[in-house]
């Protein structure tokens, strides 16, 4: 018997608010791009955030319970910065490795927050009203 999609528990997270309202990411894949642009694997509704504005990448952690974590990096593929920056719990950053509950501003209007933490579906539901999950 499969369970049912409010009872599975995501341990990497990036819910992100942007225009369209709070969207959550269940993590898994080794890279993502951020950014406004379509092509990207999480698409920013944002006109302060560049096309390709950041970029999540997999990382081996031996904090994690589960051996992994994401580290940020500002900028594209190519290595070409972010037009406006990337911040991290207030702080403006190049990269660095997400800890659990890490605010992301990545334009005046759109932040994501990390969470590195077990969380079942009524959890997340429960704590952002109109909230879309995303990649199930």
């Amino acid at each position: 018997m499969t369970p049912s999609p409010r009872q599975l528990t995501l341990n990497h997270l990036l819910i992100v608010k942007d225009r369209q309202g709070p969207k959550a990411y269940w993590l898994t894949a080794e890279l993502y791009s951020l950014g406004r642009d379509p092509s990207n694997s999480i698409r920013i509704d944002s006109q302060y955030v560049s096309r390709h504005h950041a970029l999540l990448v997999k990382t081996e952690s031996p904090t994690s319970p589960d051996g992994f974590t994401y580290q940020i990096i500002d900028g594209d593929i190519h290595g070409n910065p972010s037009t406006n920056g990337l911040y991290v719990r207030g702080e403006r950053v190049e990269f660095r490795e997400l800890e659990d509950g890490d605010e992301i501003q990545l334009g005046s209007d759109a932040t994501a927050t990390y969470l590195r933490q077990a969380c079942d579906l009524d959890r997340i539901l429960s704590t952002l009203e109109n909230t879309q999950i995303v990649g199930l």
